[in-house]
């Protein structure tokens, strides 16, 4: 154990020989595949370190071995890491090992983060809050977000009355919760950092989303 010198000989295994890799890395390979962002947090604490610690290492490994990029984000404490799935990596990983967001979901995103991030209501914490925000605090986009919905989900958008929205937006953050964005505790949620991946994928809707709801429903 006092011979490990964790920065010679950066390979794609390197990090296998670390004696802290049986404890962490079965965990740390399980939830990178299944889609989950991993950060200082909590439970994540010990696998989020490991990761800093062999980030070249294991970026080596999964690009050799599973041609996929494993990736970071944020900096300092607001760090995370991630696989990216995004269309155009190419990975040897099976599909349904991969966590994709429905496109409804994607839109609950935008909403949250322009409710936190760009209107500055970072107090929300709570999920009836949030449904209320949408139904009543928006009124002028309130038709287009319902219609953009109803067409993400395939359905007619006199089906997407309230309730219908309410129960997208709890589905919502239960996947978010899946996936390392949120923390959800029955009613209650926090935004960690690796929700501003969201951002990083989608910049140019979330910035402008009037817009972007206008040419969608158009």
């Amino acid at each position: 154990m006092g011979n490990y010198h964790p920065q010679e000989n950066i390979n794609a295994t390197s990090f296998l020989a670390a004696p802290e890799a049986k404890e962490h890395f079965a965990r740390i390979d399980y939830a990178l595949k299944n889609g989950v962002h991993i950060q200082r947090w909590q439970q994540q604490e010990a696998m989020f370190r490991f990761l800093e610690r062999h980030f070249q290492s294991m970026k080596l490994y999964y690009h050799d071995f599973f041609g996929i990029p494993l990736e970071e984000a944020g900096e300092t404490i607001n760090k995370y890491f991630y696989l990216d799935f995004l269309p155009g990596s190419r990975g040897n990983i099976p599909v349904e090992n991969r966590h994709f967001l429905a496109n409804e979901y994607v839109i609950v995103g935008f909403m949250l983060y322009k409710i936190v991030f760009i209107d500055g209501y970072i107090e929300l914490d709570s999920l009836p809050a949030l449904q209320r925000m949408i139904r009543q605090d928006y009124e002028d986009i309130k038709p287009s977000i319902y219609r953009a919905l109803a067409k993400a989900r395939k359905v007619n958008t006199t089906e997407m009355d309230d309730q219908k929205v309410n129960d997208v937006v709890e589905k919502a953050l239960r996947e978010f919760s899946k996936i390392g964005w949120i923390t959800l505790e029955g009613q209650n949620f926090d935004i960690l950092p690796s929700f501003q991946r969201l951002a990083k994928i989608y910049g140019d809707y979330i910035n402008h989303p009037e817009t972007w709801l206008k040419n969608e429903t158009a």
